[in-house]
Parts: structure tokens; C-alpha cells; sequence
């Protein structure tokens, strides 16, 4: 993960406020509970497995012998029976997204490491599915870079993702894991760029073709090319300056915009999204392309108030609410606003990259994400909770209007400061070459 974003330093735009509120004594009982407000309406990872999910956490959630559920299941992994390694991935699903277990993680990543790695490499659809979200989980149990960790997950990963042999519905799984892998455990820039630059020639199937028509592309391949781009705007989001700099004149004006024509209700909002990242950056770093052009901003009203009837109402609402706050965000300089509440804790995201960070994991930890969100160093670290309890007694005062005001104050000078650090590290890194 790059050094802005570890857990002394906080990520990019993402502005994010934490306090105490006063919550119902019902709710407080459960201190695990979580409330959320304006969520994106994604979709979460564990649909396709849920079933296997619920089924492992009846046993293994209690917090009882832990040791040896993890043990157990690392076990599991080299066994040579394929339901029984898929067993122990779903344990450690179970466990990786419920609980948060730094050091018994650390203490056996070795072994988790070489299991995982071999469970990516068989390419196995269901197996290899449940290995790649376990992947992501155990690195978010990490929560720290380590360039080598992330070219051995890489060079797991990317042979398969290339691979058009392969199920998209794997190939899909592997696009997500690789993107957080990256986040989180790739401190070096031009690792994450070469990355990026194959997860385009994923997605670049689905553009606008030269003579302006649209590609004609099964679903399935719009699934992975979706999840390609969601994990490249996630990388987007760690750029240093002048590297944001260049990918938003490249990709903002054009080629993300013609992706929005695509026939699939998931890349055209994905591609809404990922513009709105851009352009939140492209006003972050004062760049001269911060204004998006007006033929892109009739593209967003007709998107915003498209109604037509080969659409399903789910589909049409859906699209509907996406890009007209997209719309919005750029004639009326509003941002998403959501609230979470976990325990006495409450979190005000306000920006594109801050949904961004809470939509990608939230759908891979479930239930457990306020888990994380309290325990987790890295996670809070993301989302500016490291200060929570130290400063809950000013944040807790004043109006809902008040508090964001300061949120965006503060965010906007950690940013600046941001932008030092990762002009400062290109810097040095030209000079070392």
C-alpha cells in the first residue's frame, strides 16, 4: 500500500468524520450492530456463496479455540480433495471477515500464503473464486505494503485474469482481488501502473469503436470488464499528482464517458463513478482539466432522466439515482453523503473516493465490516478513525451542517499535505534510477 495511505498517513479525498452519538439502548446492546444511511446500491461479493458462507459461520464464529480453527482450515488447504480445500476456504472466509486476528494471521502467513497462492494457480472456478476473496481478506487482515507479497499474489493472479479460456465469472473474481491486493499491499508506482495499464486492456474491450457504435459484448464479459474498472479506479485513487494528473486528461474527457453507452446496467454506472473519482481528483490537485466538457455533462442529464422501455424499473431507478448525482456533482458541487453508525461511533463520508473506499469493503467484509471498522488499524486508518476516541468529545458537539464544514476543512489540508508526500516520492524515486 503506498505510504500516504498507511495507518499514520489517511487516503486521498475520502473525507470521512468520526464521533459519538447518542444511539438507542436497543442498539447498543449489540455492540457489533451497524447503521447505514445512502448506501450505493452495489452488489456484495458473497452472493454467489452465500450459502457456503452461512453455513461455515454457524460453527466457527464463536470466538472459542480460534487457534485451531485457523489451523484447521490452513490444513484443509493442502488437502488433495477438492470440497474439503474449498471447506477451509470458506472457514477462513468466515473468519477473515468477522473477526479481526492480526496476530494469529501474522504468525501463520507463511502458510496461508503458500495455500492461497496455490488455490489462485489451479484455476479452478469455484475454488479459485473463494481463494481470490479470501485473498483480499487476508490482505486487509495485513493491512501493510510489502512490494514482494504483492508480485507473488500478482504473478498468481494476472495469468489467469489474461486468460480468455477461463470462465468470466472467475476471471471477474480475480479482477476484484487483484485491485485491493494492489491497494493495500503495493507501495511502488510503477508496479501499480504496469497494473493498471493491463486492467485497461480489459475494459477497452467495451469503448466506443472508431466509426462511434457500440461493442457487442456478452454479459458475462461486461461483468469482468466492470470489475476491471472498478479495481482501476481504485489504483486511480493512489496516484501521485502528476501521474493523476495525466490518466485525467487521457481517460476523463473520452474514453471512461463512452463506456457509459454500454448495453450493461453495472459498467454504465461503474463508468458514471469512476468519472466522478476523476474529476473529485482533478479539483483535488487543481489540475486544468477539472471541468468536464458540456458534451459530457449532456451524456450525465440524459443518463440521469433516461426512461426507456426495454429497462427494468430496478435498472432505470437505479441509473437514474447514480447519474444524477453525478449530474450534480458537477453543476451544483454537491458530493454523496451517507452516514454509518457502529456502536457509539458514527462515520460522514462526503466524497467520490471516500464511497468508493467504503462501497469496495464493505461488499468483501459483509457483516463484519463495523468489526473491522473498530479493530481493524489499517481499515480505520483509511477512513480517518485513527483519532476517534481522542476527539469525540469536540466532534460530538455542533450541527450535522457544522460538522461537515470542519470535515471538509480538515480534509482539505491533510490532502495538500498529501500531495507533497507523493511528489516528494516520485521525486525521489527519479533520482534513484
Amino acid at each position: 500500500m503506498p505510504k500516504h495511505l498507511r495507518k499514520d498517513r489517511h487516503s486521498r479525498n475520502a473525507p470521512i468524520k468520526t464521533s459519538r452519538t447518542d444511539v438507542d439502548d436497543e442498539v447498543l446492546a449489540d455492540e457489533d450492530m451497524s447503521v447505514c444511511s445512502n448506501i450505493s446500491d452495489a452488489t456484495s461479493i458473497y452472493d454467489e456463496i452465500e450459502a457456503g458462507l452461512n453455513a461455515a459461520t454457524t460453527v466457527i464464529l464463536s470466538s472459542d479455540n480460534l487457534d485451531e480453527k485457523l489451523d484447521s482450515a490452513i490444513e484443509e488447504l493442502r488437502n488433495k480433495d477438492l470440497k474439503t480445500r474449498e471447506h477451509g476456504l470458506c472457514t477462513l472466509q468466515a473468519l477473515f471477515s468477522q473477526k479481526y486476528l492480526p496476530d494469529q494471521v501474522a504468525n501463520r502467513s507463511e502458510n496461508i500464503i503458500e495455500q492461497l497462492i496455490s488455490c489462485l494457480k489451479k484455476g479452478n472456478e469455484s475454488e479459485g473464486k473463494l481463494a481470490a476473496i479470501v485473498t483480499s481478506l487476508f490482505f486487509i487482515q495485513l493491512g501493510e505494503s510489502n512490494d514482494e507479497l504483492f508480485q507473488k499474489f500478482r504473478d498468481a493472479i494476472m495469468p489467469i485474469l489474461r486468460d480468455e479460456t477461463k470462465s468470466s465469472s472467475l476471471r471477474t473474481r480475480y479482477a476484484q482481488t487483484i485491485g485491493i491486493v494492489c491497494f493495500i499491499g503495493c507501495e511502488d508506482i510503477a508496479s501499480s501502473v504496469d497494473l493498471m495499464k493491463s486492467l485497461e486492456i480489459i475494459f477497452s474491450k467495451s469503448y466506443v469503436l472508431k466509426d462511434g457504435t457500440i461493442p457487442i459484448v456478452t454479459r458475462d464479459l461486461q461483468e469482468l470488464h466492470a470489475a476491471a474498472l472498478s479495481s482501476w479506479c481504485l489504483l486511480v485513487s493512489t496516484m501521485p499528482n502528476n501521474h493523476a494528473h495525466d490518466l485525467i486528461r487521457i481517460y476523463a474527457p473520452e474514453k471512461i464517458p463512452g463506456l457509459i453507452e454500454s448495453s450493461d446496467a453495472d459498467l454504465r454506472n461503474q463508468a458514471g463513478e469512476t468519472i466522478a473519482v476523476l474529476y473529485e481528483i482533478a479539483r483535488d490537485i487543481n489540475s486544468v482539466f477539472a471541468d468536464p466538457p458540456e458534451s459530457l455533462l449532456k451524456t450525465l442529464d440524459k443518463k440521469a432522466n433516461e426512461s426507456v422501455k426495454y429497462k427494468g424499473k430496478k435498472e432505470k431507478r437505479l441509473q437514474r439515482a447514480t447519474f444524477r448525482e453525478i449530474y450534480n456533482s458537477f453543476e451544483e458541487g454537491t458530493s454523496p453523503e451517507f452516514t454509518i453508525k457502529f456502536g457509539r461511533e458514527v462515520l460522514e463520508i462526503t466524497s467520490w473516493t471516500g464511497r468508493l473506499y467504503y462501497n469496495g469493503f464493505s461488499n468483501l467484509l459483509g457483516t463484519g465490516m463495523n468489526v473491522h471498522l473498530k479493530e481493524n488499524g489499517f481499515l480505520r486508518s483509511v477512513f480517518n478513525l485513527d483519532d476517534a476516541a481522542v476527539e469525540e468529545n469536540q466532534q460530538g458537539k455542533g450541527n450535522r451542517f457544522e460538522r461537515q464544514l470542519a470535515n471538509k476543512a480538515a480534509f482539505k489540508l491533510r490532502t495538500q499535505a498529501l500531495r507533497k508526500t507523493r511528489d516528494n516520492k516520485v521525486i525521489r524515486s527519479h533520482h534513484e534510477d
